[in-house]
C-alpha cells in the first residue's frame, strides 16, 4: 500500500486507548458559572442556544471532553465511527472557543477544563449554510498541560487497522497541538456481485455478474496547530493538515447476459487504482473591540491532487469477441481560498450578527482513454453575505435574519480531441 509510513512511526506501539496529562494551574484564572447545578447537567435556555454545564461527579466520571458531550440528551455516540453526531440526524459542527474542533481535539480536552456547552439547533446564520446542529465547547486555559492519546482497532487476518494519535502541550497562553489517523483495508478475497436490469430499443437487458477482488485502501490524515489564546482580547490559531488517500482494486469474473431470453457467457477483469493529496491551512483571528463589539477572520486555502486509471475488459467466452473495453487515466487539481470577516455587537437585550464570506474554487482535469484526449476547467465564485438579531423580552424569545447568497460559474476552457472550445458563462 502507498503512503503508509506515517503509521509505522505514530501508532507501531499503539496497542490499547491511553491518555495521561500533566497540569499546573497555579495562578489559573477561572470564570464564575451563575448557574446552580442540581444534576449531571444543568440546561439553561436562550433565545438563540441551549446552555449545559456539568457537576463534579460528571466530570470525575468522564475521560475526557467527548464523554460529556455524550451525555447531552441531544448528542450519541455513533459506535460504528466513534464520533458525536445529532440524536436529529443531519451534519454537526462542533467548535472549540468559537473555533472549528475536531473530534481528537475533543479529545484532548480534559473535562476539568470545560466551562459549559453550547447547543444549537438552529445554527447562527453564520453557520447555516455548512452544518444543521452546531455544538460549541467553551473551555478554561491551564497554565501549563501535556496531554496525549491513542487508540488502535485491528483485525491481523483481514487486513484492517484504524488508529489515531494526538498530543497537545499548553504553556501561558500558547497551545500547540499534533493529530494523526489512519484507516487502512486490506483485503485479498472480496466477492463482488452485480445485476444490471434494463430495457433498450424494445428489448430486455439482464447481466448477473459475479467476481472475485483484491481490495484495499490506506486513508491517512495529519495536522498541526498553533494557538495562541488572550481571553477577552484575541484568539489566533494556525493550522496545517493534510489528507493522504490511495485505494487499489483488482479482479477476475463472469458474467450471465440476457437477451429477451437468449443467454451467453462472458469473462471479466477490471482493475482500478487512485491516489488522491489534499494540504490545507486555516488562518483564524478573533479580536474583542470593546465589551460589546467583536471582530472575526477566517482563511482557508486548500490544494488538491488526484490521480486515477482503469483497466478493463469484457468478452464473450465462446468466440472471445470483445464486449467492452476501456483504459483510462485521469488526473485532476483543485485549488480553493475561503474567506470570511465577521461581526457581533451585544446590545442589552439582544445580539446583531453579521458577515461576509467569499470562496474561490479552480477545478482542471486532463482524462485521457481509448477515445483520445480531453481537458476541462472551471471556476467557481461564491458570496455570502447575512445577518441575523436574536433577542428575548418578556417571556418571547425570537430570532430575525437574512442571507444574500450570489454563485457565478465561469468554464475556462474545454478542450476536445478535435480542438479547442471557449466558453465562458457568468
Amino acid at each position: 500500500m502507498r503512503k503508509t509510513f506515517l503509521s509505522v512511526c505514530i501508532l507501531s506501539a499503539a496497542i490499547i486507548s491511553a491518555q495521561e496529562k500533566s497540569t499546573d494551574t497555579a495562578g489559573m484564572k477561572t470564570k464564575h458559572i451563575e448557574q446552580v447545578i442540581l444534576k449531571s447537567q444543568h440546561k439553561k435556555q436562550y433565545a438563540d442556544k441551549a446552555v449545559y454545564t456539568f457537576d463534579p461527579e460528571a466530570v470525575k466520571k468522564a475521560r475526557y471532553a467527548k464523554d460529556l458531550l455524550k451525555t447531552l440528551p441531544e448528542l450519541h455516540l455513533d459506535p460504528v465511527s466513534n464520533t458525536i453526531t445529532s440524536t436529529k440526524g443531519g451534519t454537526t459542527l462542533f467548535l472549540i472557543n468559537g473555533i472549528e474542533a475536531t473530534d481528537m481535539q475533543i479529545r484532548s480536552i480534559q473535562p476539568a477544563e470545560v466551562l459549559k456547552v453550547e447547543y444549537y439547533d438552529n445554527p447562527p446564520a453564520r453557520w447555516a449554510t455548512r452544518a444543521d446542529i452546531v455544538v460549541n465547547i467553551l473551555t478554561r486555559n491551564p497554565e501549563t498541560r501535556l496531554v496525549f492519546g491513542t487508540d488502535l482497532t485491528s483485525a491481523l487476518n483481514t487486513g484492517f487497522i484504524n488508529g489515531s494519535a494526538y498530543a497537545g502541550y499548553t504553556k501561558g497562553k500558547n497551545d500547540f497541538g499534533l493529530e494523526y489517523s489512519i484507516n487502512l483495508r486490506d483485503y485479498h478475497k472480496r466477492n463482488v456481485e452485480s445485476i444490471y436490469d434494463y430495457p433498450l430499443n424494445d428489448s430486455h437487458y439482464r447481466s448477473k455478474e459475479s467476481r472475485k477482488e483484491h481490495f484495499g485502501y490506506t486513508d491517512q490524515r495529519i495536522a498541526l496547530r498553533y494557538t495562541r489564546l488572550l481571553p477577552d482580547h484575541y484568539t489566533f490559531q494556525a493550522k496545517l493538515g493534510a489528507q493522504l488517500l490511495s485505494n487499489f482494486a483488482k479482479g477476475n469474473g463472469y458474467s450471465t447476459f440476457l437477451k429477451d431470453g437468449g443467454s451467453e457467457g462472458h469473462a471479466m477483469f477490471k482493475n482500478t487504482s487512485s491516489g488522491y493529496t489534499a494540504p490545507t491551512i486555516d488562518l483564524y483571528f478573533s479580536k474583542k473591540l470593546n465589551k460589546k463589539n467583536e471582530l472575526s477572520i477566517n482563511l482557508v486555502g486548500s490544494y488538491y491532487t488526484t490521480e486515477s486509471s482503469e483497466l478493463a475488459r469484457e468478452w464473450v467466452i465462446s468466440s472471445g469477441n470483445s464486449v467492452y473495453d476501456n483504459d483510462m487515466r485521469l488526473d485532476a487539481r483543485q485549488t480553493g481560498i475561503v474567506g470570511e470577516l465577521a461581526h457581533v455587537y451585544e446590545f442589552g437585550k439582544g445580539k446583531l450578527s453579521s458577515g461576509y464570506r467569499i470562496s474561490n474554487t479552480s477545478i482542471s482535469n486532463d482524462l485521457e482513454n481509448l477515445a483520445g484526449f480531453s481537458e476541462y476547467s472551471v471556476n467557481y465564485l461564491e458570496q455570502y453575505f447575512y445577518t441575523e438579531y436574536s433577542g428575548k423580552k418578556d417571556q418571547w424569545s425570537y430570532r430575525l435574519g437574512a442571507d444574500l447568497p450570489t454563485f457565478i460559474i465561469k468554464v475556462q476552457k474545454i478542450l476536445l480531441m478535435n480542438g479547442p472550445l471557449l466558453l465562458r458563462l457568468s
